[in-house]
């Protein structure tokens, strides 16, 4: 058996698509398996972990760009 393993957008209509792939020849089953939380949570480690390796002492705080940037 083989499977195939498709990312759609977040407006994408996952019940059409699902059902258009469930029609097609040689499919046996279509699945929709959402993984918002675990995308969230993978995507904040990485910035906890680019958070780390900055040296706060290079940031010059007197830049107007990034005062506006810290302020968001």
């Amino acid at each position: 058996m083989t499977q195939i393993v498709v990312t759609l957008e977040k407006d994408a209509d996952s019940k059409l698509l699902r059902r258009m792939i469930e029609n097609m020849k040689g499919v046996l089953k279509a699945s929709v398996k959402r993984e918002e939380k675990a995308e969230k949570e993978g995507w904040m480690d990485k910035l906890h972990s680019i958070k780390e390796t900055i040296d706060p002492s290079l940031i010059d705080m007197n830049d107007e760009r990034t005062r506006y940037i810290l302020r968001k």
